[in-house]
C-alpha cells in the first residue's frame, strides 16, 4: 500500500516518482488576486522618517517605519538594494498578515547589493513556549533578539534580504560577553513563533542571505540560529485553537557562520503529544505542522546542527547542501556549564559540561513520513572533539524517516544514525556515501522496522567495520542490495558484522572483505574486480555556485557517474526485489533511472536484461507465471503501468490469439507475453481473483454468522443488505434461499445466506441471523473493534477516536491512563462475558479534559429503543471522594440526557426505562463519561441496551455522493457533463447538476450525463452534481469538475475571405475560369457561411485558408505560345488573341482548369503538314486542336505544305481527325446534332479512302464535315444544387415541441394535427435526400400547425385579453405587433436574431419591403450553428426596421 506522504495541500509527489517530477521547484507562492496593496519604500540612505513611504522619492529611512505600520492584506515593502539597516530589526504581527489571493511581501528594489540588515543584538523580545520542553534543561523562555521576528502573522513572502546578528558588532548590546557564555543572548536571523492565531498558514522566505549570527552555543530551542520557526501555547487555546503552522517554505538561502542552529522548525508545546514511537496521523493532523518544504538552501559553518524539522507532518526536505556543520559542537567551544532547570524554568543548579554536546547535518526529530531526498552534506564535525553525533543524516526520534537519493562526503561519523527507541519505521535507499570517518550505519538504539538498501558506502580505506565507533549499534536493521566497498589495497577483516544479533543481510556486494555476514545471497567480491565505473570520484566538495548537483536524470552525465555499475558488474541483476515496509514505492535509482524487474545491487540501476525475462509489479500478486489481484475492469493501459519489466522487453497482452490494446479489459485468462531480441519468450497467465473475503460490514460478524437487524414494518431488502457489506471490486454478494438467489429487492431473513462469489467462482457463505437487541456486556470482545460497538475517547473540544489500548493487566477493558476506559466488569484475561449477568463498565480518567464512551454505531435506519440494565448506573466502588463523574447520551453530537455521579453504589436517574429514538444507518449513539474534578473512585456500572422497534424507517439517508464527475465536449456554449452513479439504501431519484453553485435543471436528471448549454464562451466554471432518493434525501455535493468554455471564434478574416470569393462568383466575367473550379468555390463558400462565432477558430481559419488557396488557385494562369509555318495560320477559337508577337506567332493566357480552342487553318493550295504541341508531334492531323484542364504552360506550333498535282486530300483528313475528337464526347451534345456529324464524318471518310475521288468531292465532303460540326447543339447542363439548409426547420420543430404536450391548453384535434407536423417535419430531418424545397414546406406545415393551435374553451379566460401571441398579427392590442422581443414592445422588430413573418419594415429606403421569416428563438447548445451572412442581413434588416419604427410613431 503506498504511504500517504504526500497529502495534504502541497502535492510533494517527489518521492519513487518520475524523473520530470524530481526537479526542484519554484517557490509555491500564494494565489495572485486583484487586490492591490499599498507599496512602501525604505532606503536608509535617502530616505526619512518624516515621509509617507508610498514612493521611492518619499521613502522611510528606517525599518521603525516598517513596524509602526499595520500591514494589509495586499500590501509591499520595499528595500532599496544597498540600504544598510544597523541596530535594526523588523517585526511583523497577527496584525500584518495578508490572504491566500493577497499576501503580503516584503522584498527589495534598486541596483547593488541585497539591502542589509545588521541587528547587533537589537530586536530583542521575549520568548515563552507557555510550559516546559521535553527535556526539562532545555531553556523555553528568555530574551531572543532576531533581524526579523514573524509573530503569528499568515501568508508573509520575504525575499532578496541579508541579515546578521553578530556580537563582535561596536554597538552590539552584549560588550565584552564571551561568545560561548551560557548565559549568552539566543539570536536569530528569521525568528517565527505561532501561538494565538491557530493555524498560521504560508511563510515564504527565499533568497536570504543570514550570515555571522552569533547566538547562544549550547541552547537548542530559543529560536537561536539562522532561520528558527516555534509553536508557543497560546494565550487562549479555547479561543484561537491548537497552535501551529501549515504551508512554511524555506528556499533558495544562504546561511554562513550562524549558530547554534542553521535551519529549525517545527518545535512545538504540545511535545507531549508525540511521545510514541508511531505516531498517528490524527496526532500529526491535530498538532504537527504541516506542508513544510525545505530546499535549495547552502549552509555553511553552522555552529550546531545544519536542519533540523521537529514536530512536523510530512515535510519535504530536498536539494540542500551543508558543509562544516556542528563547528561548535567540540570541547573547545562548548565548554561551559548549563543552568540546570525546574518545570517552571528556574535554575537550580548546573549540568554537566557535555550535556547536550551533539549535533549532525540533516535530520528530523518526530515528524511523521519526513522525506529527505537530493541533498548534499560534507563534513559534519567534532566526532572526535566531543561532538555525539557529527552523522550527516540522522533518522533520530521519529515515524516513517525516508532518506533517498542523497549524497555525502567526509563527515567525522558514521553516514546514518538511527536515533533511539523512538525511531521506527526508518528506509534510508538509493543514497551513496564516500569516505565517512567512521562505518556507514550507526544504529543508536532505534526500534521497529528499520530498512536499509540499494546504498553504495564507499568505505574508507583502513575501516574495518560498517559501524559507528562507539555508540554500541544495538538497533535492529535489514540490510538488502547494499554495497559495502572496502577500499585500499589491504583486505578488510570485520570482525562483528552483527552486533546484538538483530541484523540481517541479504544480497548485498562484499568488496574486499575477508570476512563476511550470513548473507545467502552475498555478492563476494576481491580487490581489482570492476564493480563500479570509477569508484572513490564523487565529488569531495560543494559545487561552484553552492548548489545541490542534479543527478535525476537518467540520460545526462553527472558528477557522480563513477558510481554507476561497470560493465559486466557482478553488481548487475543480482539484487533482490525489495517491499519498503514503510510503504514507500521503489520506482527509481539514484541517476533517476527505473528500477526493473530485476534490481541491481547497490544504487545505480543499469539497462542489462536478465537471462530469463521476468515480470513483476507492486499492485498487482504475481506468484510464477501466474498474475493476479487485478481490480474489476482493468484496462491493458492500466495494466501496463502497474507492472515492471526490465528496459527494452517487449510487452503484449493477449486474449486467445487477439492481442488487447488500450482500453480493452485484461480479464482472468488473458496472457501477458514477455520478449527481448535473443531471449526465449516468457508468458504470464492471468489468473481470475479468488478474492471473496468480507472486508468490512455494519453489521456484527461471529464467525461465518452474520447478525443483520430487522423487523415486520422495517425489513431489510437484499440491496440493504448488499451497500452495508465491503468486498473486493471483483466480488459479488448475493442472497440464497433454498439455493435460489433473491432479487434485490426482496428482504433477507434468518436462516438465509449471504454469499460472496470470487472472480473465480469459489464462494465464502455466511449464515444470516436476526439481531434486534444490541447489549453492551453481552456483545463485547475484549481489543475489538466494531462492528456495532467500539470503545472511544477525545481530548477536550477534540474528535471522537477508537482507543488502541487495552488494559495492561489483563482486564477486560480498554484503556486510557494505565486503565480508564470502557469495558465490562469481569475476570481478568476474559475476551467474552463469562455471564450476562456482567455489568458494563465505564470510566474517564480523572483531573483531565479526556472522555470516554461506549459507541454504538447504527447498522439500520430505524426506531430503536434505548435504555441501561435496570439498578444502573452507579459508582461501583467506594467510597468516592474528591469530585463526581458525568453520563451523558448523545446521539451523534447532541446530547440528549445526562446524570451526574457522585456517591458511591448509589443509582442515579431512570435511564432503565426505554426511550425510543428515530435512527439512520451510520448515526453513533454515545454514553459518555466525563470526570468532574479529581473523584477518587470514577468507575461505573452501566449497560447500555439498544433494541430495534417495530415501526416503519422514515428514509433519512442520502445517497452517496456522485464521484468522477467530468466535463467533456467542451463548446463555446456547451459542455457535456458525466458523472459515476450513486448508492442509495432504498433508490437513487435522479440528480441535480449546479453549475456555479446554482442548480441549472427544473426536474431530476434520471441518467448520468447532463448537456449544459447557454453558457458563455470563453468562461470558467465548476460543476456540481447532487444525488437525490425517492424521500428527497439529497447527497453532499460532488467534487467540482472545473473547465472553460471555449473562446468565440473571431470571424473577421473569414468574411472577408468569403466576400472576396463572392465576387469571383459573381462577377460577370467569371466564364473565364473553370466551371468545375468554381463549383469547388461555391461549395466552400457555403460551408464558410454555415460557420459562426460558436464554432471553434480552428475550423474558421481552416475554412479561411480552404477558400483562400482555391481562390488563388482559381485564378492562376498559364501561357500557351502558338506558331504557324508559312501556308497557314492558327488562331484562339472564338476568342481574340491577347499578344501578337507578329503574323504567325502569339501568346495567350488561360486560367487553372480551363480549356482553350486553336483552330488551324491552311493557305489555298496548301495543307496542314505537322502539328507539334510541347515539343511532341501529334499523330492525327486536324484542323481543331483543344488544351483541355489546362494545368501548365504550353506551346503548339503549325507546318503546312503545299499541295501536290494529285488531287490534296490532307486538309480532309484533318477535318475528319476533328470531328472524331468532337464525336468523342458525343455525351455533351444533342442526339440529333450527333448523328447529322457522324454521317457527315462517314461520308468523308469514303472520300478520303477513294483514290480517285476529284477536288470537287473533296472540298464537298470537307465542307459538310465543317457544316456538321458547327451544327453540335450542347445539352443543357443542370447548374449544382445549392446546400440544403435545416437550421429553420429544426428551429421550427423544437419550438413546436414546446407545447405539443400542452394538452390543458389546447384541444386534442389541434395538437394532434400539430404532432402530425412535427413527425413529418422530424423525417425530413433525418433524411439525407431531402430537398430544400421539401425542407420549406414542412417548415411551413410546422409553423402553420403551432398557429392553428386552438385553446380549449375552458381556458380562454386564462388567456392575456387581447393579445392572442398565436395569430401573429399586428393589431393595436399586441404589445409586440406581431414580433417577438423577449417582452419588450419593439413594433414589428424581432431581436432574437431571427426574421418577422408578416412584419412591413417601412422607412427611409425601405419602403415596401417585406421581411419574411421564422419568429423561432432558442439557446444555441452544442452543435448548433447559425449562418454568418444570414446573421449579417437579419442584423441589417433590423436596423433598418427599427429606424421604421420610430418614423412610424411619430407619425402616429
Amino acid at each position: 500500500m503506498k504511504k500517504k506522504w504526500m497529502s495534504r495541500t502541497l502535492a510533494l509527489a517527489l518521492a519513487g516518482t518520475t524523473v520530470a517530477s524530481m526537479v526542484p521547484t519554484v517557490p509555491v507562492n500564494a494565489k495572485e488576486s486583484a487586490t492591490t496593496g499599498t507599496t512602501y519604500y525604505v532606503d536608509s540612505i535617502g530616505g526619512k522618517d518624516s515621509n509617507d513611504g508610498t514612493s521611492e522619492s518619499k521613502a522611510f529611512k528606517t525599518l521603525d517605519k516598517v513596524n509602526d505600520l499595520n500591514l494589509e492584506p495586499g500590501d509591499t515593502v520595499l528595500l532599496k538594494k544597498g540600504s544598510v539597516f544597523e541596530d535594526q530589526a523588523l517585526k511583523f504581527t497577527k496584525e500584518d498578515s495578508g490572504t491566500a489571493e493577497a499576501p503580503v511581501k516584503i522584498s527589495t528594489y534598486g541596483e547593488g547589493e541585497k539591502p542589509k540588515i545588521n541587528t547587533n543584538g537589537h530586536g530583542q523580545w521575549e520568548l515563552n513556549y507557555g510550559n516546559r520542553l521535553d527535556n526539562v534543561n532545555h531553556k523555553w523562555k528568555g530574551t531572543v533578539s532576531s533581524s526579523i521576528l514573524i509573530e503569528d502573522t499568515e501568508y508573509l513572502e520575504i525575499e532578496g534580504l541579508e541579515l546578521t546578528n553578530d556580537r563582535k558588532s561596536e554597538t552590539d548590546t552584549e560588550q565584552g560577553k564571551a561568545y560561548n557564555d551560557a548565559y549568552a543572548m539566543d539570536r536569530t536571523g528569521v525568528a517565527g513563533v505561532a501561538k494565538d492565531n491557530g493555524t498560521v498558514d504560508h511563510i515564504v522566505l527565499n533568497d536570504l542571505y543570514i550570515h555571522d549570527v552569533t547566538g547562544n552555543v549550547y541552547n537548542k530551542h530559543m529560536t537561536n540560529g539562522g532561520i528558527y520557526f516555534i509553536v508557543a501555547k497560546p494565550t487562549n487555546e479555547g479561543e484561537t485553537g491548537i497552535a501551529r503552522y501549515n504551508d512554511v517554505q524555506i528556499r533558495n538561502c544562504s546561511l554562513n557562520k550562524v549558530n547554534r542552529w542553521g535551519i529549525a522548525v517545527g518545535y512545538t508545546y504540545q511535545w507531549g503529544q508525540f511521545e510514541t514511537g508511531e505516531l498517528p496521523d490524527a496526532t500529526m493532523a491535530k498538532y504537527g505542522s504541516s506542508n513544510v518544504v525545505i530546499e535549495n538552501n547552502y549552509l555553511n559553518h553552522v555552529g550546531g546542527d545544519a536542519i533540523t524539522t521537529m514536530y512536523l507532518d510530512r515535510p519535504l526536505i530536498q536539494y540542500n547542501v551543508s558543509e562544516n556543520a556542528a563547528e561548535q559542537i567540540n570541547t573547545t567551544d562548548y565548554v561551559q556549564q548549563q543552568p540546570r532547570l525546574d518545570a517552571n524554568g528556574k535554575e537550580i543548579g548546573k549540568q554537566d559540561v557535555g550535556a547536550g554536546r551533539v549535533a549532525a547535518g540533516i535530520w528530523p526529530w518526530k515528524c511523521k513520513n519526513a522525506i529527505f531526498q537530493y541533498n548534499e552534506c560534507f563534513k559534519t564535525l567534532n566526532a572526535a572533539s566531543g561532538n555525539g553525533d557529527g552523522q550527516p543524516w540522522d533518522a533520530d526520534y521519529g515515524d516513517g524517516t525516508n532518506y533517498q537519493y542523497n549524497y555525502s562526503h567526509g563527515n567525522t561519523a558514521s553516514t546514518i544514525m538511527f536515533c533511539g527507541g523512538n525511531s521506527v519505521n526508518n528506509t534510508f535507499r538509493y543514497n551513496i556515501s564516500q569516505n565517512e570517518d567512521m562505518g556507514p550505519l550507526d544504529p543508536a538504539g532505534n526500534s521497529g522496522n528499520c530498512q536499509v538498501y540499494n546504498n553504495t558506502f564507499y568505505i574508507k580505506d583502513g575501516l574495518n567495520t560498517i559501524w559507528h565507533r562507539s555508540h554500541g549499534n544495538g538497533g535492529p536493521v535489514d540490510m538488502e542490495n547494499n554495497i559495502f566497498y572496502f577500499a585500499g589495497n589491504t583486505q578488510a577483516t570485520v570482525n562483528n558484522w552483527n552486533p546484538n544479533g538483530n541484523k540481517t543481510f541479504s544480497n548485498n556486494l562484499f568488496y574486499n572483505v575477508s570476512t563476511y555476514p550470513d548473507d545467502a545471497n552475498a555478492v563476494k567480491v576481491n580487490a581489482g574486480t570492476d564493480v563500479l565505473v570509477n569508484p572513490g570520484s564523487g565529488p569531495k566538495a560543494v559545487a561552484e555556485d553552492r548548489a545541490a548537483r542534479k543527478h535525476e536524470n537518467p540520460t545526462e552525465k553527472t558528477v557522480f557517474d563513477g558510481y554507476k555499475l561497470a560493465e559486466n558488474s557482478p553488481a548487475i541483476n543480482k539484487g533482490k526485489v525489495v517491499v519498503d515496509r514503510n510503504g514507500y514505492t521503489i520506482d527509481h535509482d539514484f541517476f533517476g533511472h527505473a528500477i526493473t524487474a530485476v534490481p541491481e545491487i547497490g544504487a545505480a540501476e543499469s539497462d542489462v536484461v536478465a537471462d530469463t525475462l521476468i515480470l513483476r509489479s507492486n499492485v498487482y500478486k504475481v506468484d510464477g507465471t501466474n498474475v493476479s489481484e487485478l481490480p474489476k475492469n482493468t484496462t491493458v493501459d492500466a495494466f501496463l503501468k502497474n507492472i515492471i519489466v526490465d528496459t527494452g522487453v517487449k510487452v503484449t497482452v493477449k486474449d486467445g490469439e487477439k492481442v488487447l490494446e488500450g482500453t480493452d479489459v485484461v480479464k482472468g485468462g488473458a496472457t501477458i507475453v514477455l520478449s527481448y531480441e535473443g531471449k526465449t519468450d516468457v508468458t504470464y497467465t492471468v489468473v481470475a481473483s479468488s478474492d471473496k473475503e468480507l472486508k468490512a460490514s455494519y453489521y456484527e460478524v461471529r464467525g461465518t454468522e452474520v447478525q443483520v437487524p430487522y423487523t415486520e414494518k422495517n425489513p431489510t431488502t437484499v440491496k440493504e443488505l448488499k451497500a452495508n457489506l465491503t468486498v473486493a471490486d471483483t466480488a459479488t454478494v448475493s442472497v440464497v434461499n433454498a439455493e435460489k438467489e433473491l432479487a434485490d429487492k426482496d428482504a433477507v431473513a434468518d436462516g438465509m445466506t449471504l454469499r460472496i462469489t470470487a472472480e473465480d467462482g469459489t464462494t465464502n457463505d455466511y449464515a444470516i441471523k436476526q439481531k434486534n437487541e444490541y447489549n453492551w456486556t453481552k456483545d463485547f470482545i475484549n481489543g475489538q473493534q466494531g462492528n456495532v460497538w467500539f470503545g472511544q475517547m477525545k481530548d477536550g473540544s477534540g474528535d471522537w477516536a477508537n482507543m488502541t489500548s487495552v488494559d495492561k493487566d489483563g482486564w477486560p477493558n480498554w484503556a486510557t491512563h494505565t486503565y480508564y476506559g470502557p469495558g465490562i466488569d469481569d475476570d481478568q484475561h476474559v475476551t467474552t462475558a463469562s455471564s450476562p449477568d456482567k455489568h458494563g463498565l465505564l470510566s474517564a480518567p480523572p483531573s483531565t479534559n479526556i472522555s470516554t464512551a461506549m459507541a454504538y454505531r447504527v447498522p439500520k435506519s430505524g426506531t430503536v429503543s434505548f435504555k441501561v440494565r435496570d439498578g444502573e448506573p452507579y459508582l461501583r466502588q467506594s467510597p468516592n471522594e474528591g469530585g463526581t463523574v458525568t453520563l451523558s447520551l448523545y446521539v451523534n453530537g447532541t446530547e440528549k440526557k445526562n446524570l451526574t455521579l457522585e456517591t458511591s453504589k448509589k443509582k442515579e436517574g431512570n435511564w432503565e426505562k426505554a426511550e425510543e429514538i428515530e435512527v439512520t444507518r451510520g448515526d453513533i449513539i454515545r454514553v459518555v463519561a466525563k470526570c468532574n474534578g479529581n473523584p477518587s473512585k470514577p468507575s461505573a456500572h452501566i449497560t447500555p441496551i439498544i433494541t430495534y422497534v417495530d415501526k416503519a424507517a422514515a428514509d433519512k439517508e442520502a445517497p452517496t455522493v456522485p464521484a468522477d464527475v467530468k466535463a467533456s465536449e467542451i463548446a463555446h456554449t456547451g459542455a457535456k457533463l458525466t458523472w459515476t452513479a450513486s448508492k442509495d439504501n432504498v433508490e437513487v431519484a435522479g440528480y441535480n447538476v449546479y453549475l456555479n453553485d446554482e442548480k441549472v435543471n427544473d426536474e431530476l436528471i434520471t441518467g448520468t450525463e447532463y448537456d449544459l448549454a447557454a453558457l458563455t464562451a470563453n468562461t470558467e466554471y465548476n460543476v456540481t452534481v447532487t444525488a437525490v432518493d425517492a424521500a428527497g434525501n439529497e447527497s453532499e455535493k460532488s467534487e467540482a469538475a472545473t473547465f472553460t468554455t471555449l473562446k468565440e471564434a473571431d470571424l473577421t478574416e473569414l468574411t472577408t475571405t468569403i466576400t472576396e470569393a463572392e465576387k469571383v462568383l459573381t462577377a460577370e466575367d467569371k466564364d473565364k475560369y473553370s466551371e468545375a473550379a468554381l463549383v469547388e468555390l461555391k461549395e466552400l463558400v457555403e460551408a464558410g457561411k454555415q460557420l459562426t462565432a460558436t464554432s471553434t477558430q480552428e475550423a474558421v481559419d481552416a475554412k479561411k485558408d480552404e477558400i483562400q488557396a482555391k481562390l488563388a488557385d482559381i485564378q492562376t494562369q498559364f501561357t500557351i505560345t502558338a506558331t504557324a509555318g508559312e501556308g497557314g495560320k492558327i488562331e484562339l477559337k472564338d476568342e481574340i488573341k491577347e499578344k501578337a508577337k507578329d503574323e504567325t506567332s502569339y501568346e495567350t493566357k488561360a486560367y487553372k482548369g480551363t480549356s482553350k480552342v486553336f483552330t488551324i487553318t491552311p493557305d489555298k493550295g496548301y495543307h496542314i503538314e505537322s502539328i507539334t504541341v510541347d515539343e511532341t508531334d501529334v499523330k492525327d492531323i486536324v484542323k481543331e486542336y483543344t488544351f483541355k484542364d489546362i494545368t501548365e504552360d504550353h506551346t503548339i506550333a503549325v507546318t503546312f505544305a503545299k499541295d501536290g498535282l494529285t488531287v490534296a486530300k490532307e486538309n480532309l483528313l484533318a477535318t475528319i481527325n476533328t470531328a472524331k475528337e468532337k464525336l468523342a464526347e458525343k455525351d455533351a451534345y444533342t442526339p440529333e446534332s450527333v448523328k447529322e456529324l457522324e454521317e457527315a464524318v462517314e461520308a468523308a471518310q469514303k472520300v478520303y479512302d477513294k483514290e480517285d475521288s476529284t477536288k470537287e468531292e473533296v472540298d464537298a465532303a470537307e465542307k459538310a464535315v465543317q457544316e456538321a460540326q458547327k451544327a453540335l447543339v450542347k445539352k443543357e447542363t443542370p447548374k449544382p444544387e445549392a446546400p440544403v439548409k435545416k437550421d429553420e426547420l429544426k428551429a421550427a420543430v423544437e419550438d413546436a415541441t414546446k407545447v405539443v404536450g400542452d394538452k390543458e391548453q389546447y384541444t386534442e384535434e389541434s395538437l394532434a394535427a400539430l404532432q402530425s407536423a412535427i413527425d413529418k417535419a422530424n423525417a425530413v430531418l433525418d433524411n439525407p435526400e431531402a430537398t430544400q424545397a421539401e425542407i420549406d414546406a414542412a417548415v411551413k406545415a410546422v409553423k402553420e400547425a403551432k398557429e392553428a393551435l386552438k385553446v380549449k374553451e375552458d381556458k380562454k379566460d386564462d388567456n392575456n385579453k387581447g393579445d392572442d401571441s398565436n395569430k401573429g398579427d399586428n393589431k393595436k392590442d399586441d404589445g409586440n405587433s406581431g414580433a417577438s422581443n423577449n417582452g419588450s414592445s419593439n413594433g414589428g422588430s424581432n431581436n432574437n436574431g431571427s426574421s418577422n413573418t408578416g412584419s412591413t419594415n417601412t422607412g427611409s429606403g425601405n419602403k415596401g419591403t417585406t421581411s419574411t421569416g421564422s419568429t423561432t428563438s432558442h439557446a444555441v447548445k452544442t452543435g448548433d450553428t447559425t449562418n454568418v451572412v444570414t446573421w449579417l442581413f437579419a442584423l441589417a434588416a433590423s436596423a433598418a426596421a427599427g429606424l421604421g419604427v420610430v418614423k412610424r410613431k411619430k407619425e402616429d
